[in-house]
């Protein structure tokens, strides 16, 4: 597995899905507080996963696959407050499966059986 994009860890870091048929591969904090837009963190998390430059995230373009900013807002926008953010997005991209969480979380699973068995 890899190492977290962030200084800060997730409670119960990198613990196995409950859906055994993915693992965690890469986790990566967004702050909504921050200057990143959560569509750059995505990207991130991604590349990470795929072991590329965030630069060669292109196929499919993200927007085609999630409205990160209609996200980004329903999850972080006016109105919500680090105590009142709650709620998870899930969706697929390309062979991953990336997981948004209220209070930040961005979760990368890939197959189990990207290895074969």
């Amino acid at each position: 597995m890899k190492e977290p994009s962030s200084d800060r860890t997730r409670p119960n870091d990198l613990t196995p899905d409950r859906d055994a048929r993915w693992r965690q591969v890469v986790q990566r904090h967004f702050d909504p507080d921050g200057d990143e837009e959560l569509t750059t963190a995505l990207v991130f998390a991604i590349a990470e996963a795929e072991g590329v430059s965030p630069r060669d995230v292109k196929s499919p373009p993200l927007y085609e696959v999630i409205d990160a900013t209609g996200v980004e807002n329903a999850l972080f926008g006016p109105g919500t407050g680090a105590e009142t953010r709650r709620g998870v997005v899930e969706f697929h991209y390309d062979e991953y499966r990336l997981k948004i969480e209220g209070d930040g979380w961005i979760l990368v699973f890939e197959s189990a059986d990207v290895d074969g068995p």
